[in-house]
């Protein structure tokens, strides 16, 4: 039995609104232009740069869940303390410090889930003094989710622990 839980602290790229956006129309103008455009009158070029676009968004569709979330520290919670170290930070919160853990929970990492590493699961850890931590986290595997409740669900943290199951969640917490 695991006494501690150990993870990343990553940062995931997020690709801006405005491109997302431009992206998604000439997605479906490629389409349009590959699938439903007469063919004989359709232009060689034209043809290639939809088909060009139509390759690159099924990359940004499924290859993306196969690349790793840039790590930016790491966390331990154990029984006795809470010890992190990102963005050149490095602290550790005893538990009579700790005022709450909040843990937003979307689902841990598999080939049947959105990414192979672990998907968005967010922790917000907050002091007594106000001092407020959040941080996106890796839950890799079924062991390392069950770790995590495990942890969490002592009589130490008992009091101090929420969390919430976020979106198309497929596993319970």
């Amino acid at each position: 039995m695991s006494t501690e839980f150990n993870t990343e602290i990553v940062k995931t790229r997020e690709f801006s609104k405005t491109l997302r956006i431009i992206f998604v129309i000439l997605y479906l103008i490629a389409i349009f232009y590959i699938y439903f455009y007469d063919n004989e009158s359709q232009n060689i070029y034209f043809k290639y740069l939809a088909v060009a676009i139509f390759i690159s968004g099924i990359y940004f569709l499924f290859a993306q869940s196969f690349i790793k979330p840039k790590k930016i520290g790491t966390i331990k919670i154990s029984a006795e303390n809470i010890a992190f170290n990102a963005n050149g930070i490095t602290e550790t919160i005893a538990l009579n410090e700790l005022e709450n853990i909040f843990l937003k929970y979307m689902d841990y990492g598999g080939w049947t889930t959105h990414s192979v590493f672990g998907n968005k699961n967010y922790i917000t850890i907050t002091e007594k003094s106000g001092e407020k931590y959040d941080f996106e986290i890796l839950i890799r595997n079924r062991t390392s989710k069950n770790d995590l409740k495990r942890i969490l669900n002592n009589p130490e943290f008992h009091e101090k622990f929420d969390f919430i199951t976020m979106g198309n969640s497929r596993t319970e917490f």
